[in-house]
């Protein structure tokens, strides 16, 4: 029978493990988006797409990163490891929970959802701040590929009849 030490210790190490996989191993700094920097994303993909009032906002305040502490981000977050049920945890869901996950852990909101009906699809909008210059892209949580609106696959990624909750 193993005695209570190494019990003990064998706990301590799955709780040790189990913390580092929920708790983030980084600290970061977001910045608050200004007014301004918001209205020019909405407006660049209203021109490109020739929509209008298709963005819901859920914040009055939106706080984003820089590009390369996203990627560190994406690199842990674990929302791609999860299974794919559909109606129960399919596209929207995916990109739902990233959204939460991300405001809750980083204090990042600069994300949106996509709800994009053209394509019968759901994901993400992710607006960042390198030094000075602001820049968004699309973001496929199911498998963490980040992509440019250009660089979209419009089978999956439409963007022809859809609505950006942020």
């Amino acid at each position: 029978m193993e005695n209570v030490k190494n019990i003990v210790s064998r706990v301590k190490h799955y709780v040790t493990e189990l913390y580092n996989y929920y708790i983030p191993p980084f600290k970061i700094n977001p910045v608050k988006l200004t007014e301004s920097e918001l209205s020019s994303v909405v407006s660049d993909i209203q021109r490109k797409t020739k929509t209008s009032n298709n963005w819901f906002r859920l914040d009055g305040n939106y706080y984003t990163v820089d590009s390369n502490t996203f990627k560190r981000i994406i690199e842990w977050d674990w929302t791609d490891t999860r299974k794919y049920i559909l109606d129960l945890f399919d596209c929207d869901k995916f990109a739902m929970y990233f959204k939460s996950r991300i405001a809750i852990e980083f204090k990042i909101n600069a994300i949106a959802v996509i709800l994009d009906y053209s394509s019968a699809h759901a994901y993400n909008l992710v607006i960042l701040k390198d030094g000075n210059q602001v820049k968004y892209y699309l973001y496929e949580p199911q498998t963490d590929q980040l992509f440019t609106f250009e660089q979209r696959d419009t089978r999956f990624y439409a963007m022809q009849d859809f609505y950006i909750l942020l």
